[in-house]
């Protein structure tokens, strides 16, 4: 059998998962909103904390065609300073039930990667978890996704908690090991009863420059693992260094990348400029999105 026809049928197999008892297909392209409540996210302008200006941002994100927004109170640039779960806990306050209230079928992706936020997070109303970590950071976690049976977005991560780039592969290419690593930890997830999971690639995340780009221009691969494929790439290092400019500067590389990603595969992408990447999906895909 071929590659392709193995990728295809693994595609076809994971495309749909269960949120909170409703069948949600992702092979459908989905527009997942970023909304920080940080004062110290990488991209100034994505930051907000007054609840009147979050409140603000969601309606706007929204109305411009987010399917998901993911909500967090951490920022994990390169070498931020770590925070407790309370602070996040702190941040978060009554923003996803706000939301929720205002938008009861709005999906909202929590972005922590402790067990104790996202006990907090679901209660309010979270429908999926993302985690950076992939359930290194906080064991709890996992018991806690597993326990509300929540779907999980698992992020392909050896960097630490303070997110600093490493090279583990010097000897390894970088699709086999994401393989590995993703594989590993997807057999862990199943057997805690999680089986709605979505894979993130993880870029930025303990990868150098080239590892990112090699990854993203061999991404098709990673349907092998028979799950969607959630990409977040939007005014990253990756475009900055490569194109020389600040995040501000990066948001036509950021879609050209998110076109690529298209093409080999990735239906969620997580992004700071919701109306541009729905202009991509009408240009690329508008049988799609009828």
């Amino acid at each position: 059998m071929s590659l392709a026809k193995d990728l295809s049928i693994a595609f076809q197999r994971s495309r749909f998962l269960n949120i909170k008892g409703e069948l949600h297909d992702f092979a459908q392209p989905k527009i997942m909103g970023i909304l920080n409540i940080t004062p110290d996210s990488f991209f100034e302008q994505s930051r907000v904390q007054e609840q009147e200006l979050i409140m603000e941002r969601a309606r706007a994100m929204i109305n411009a065609g987010a399917d998901i927004l993911d909500i967090g109170a951490h920022s994990t640039r390169p070498n931020a300073p770590l925070m407790s779960a309370q602070v996040e806990i702190d941040r978060l306050g009554n923003t996803i039930a706000n939301i929720k209230k205002e938008f009861p079928s709005q999906l909202i992706s929590l972005d922590t990667y402790y067990g104790a936020v996202a006990h907090f997070g679901i209660a309010q109303g979270a429908d999926l978890i993302n985690d950076i970590s992939a359930g290194q950071f906080d064991p709890t976690l996992w018991e806690v996704v597993a326990s509300h049976q929540i779907p999980y977005i698992l992020n392909y991560n050896r960097g630490g908690q303070q997110n600093e780039a490493r090279s583990y592969l010097k000897n390894k290419g970088i699709v086999s090991d994401a393989l590995a690593f993703l594989s590993e930890k997807k057999a862990a997830l199943h057997a805690l009863g999680c089986n709605d999971i979505l894979i993130d690639p993880g870029f930025g995340f303990g990868k150098n420059l080239e590892e990112n780009h090699e990854l993203l221009q061999k991404l098709e691969h990673l349907h092998i693992l028979g799950a969607p494929l959630l990409v977040g790439v939007s005014r990253k290092s990756m475009i900055t260094k490569r194109l020389n400019c600040s995040p501000d500067e990066a948001l036509n590389g950021t879609s050209i990348l998110h076109a690529l990603a298209y093409t080999k595969g990735a239906r969620i992408f997580r992004v700071h400029d919701v109306s541009a990447l729905k202009e991509l999906f009408l240009l690329l895909a508008p049988q799609e999105l009828q």
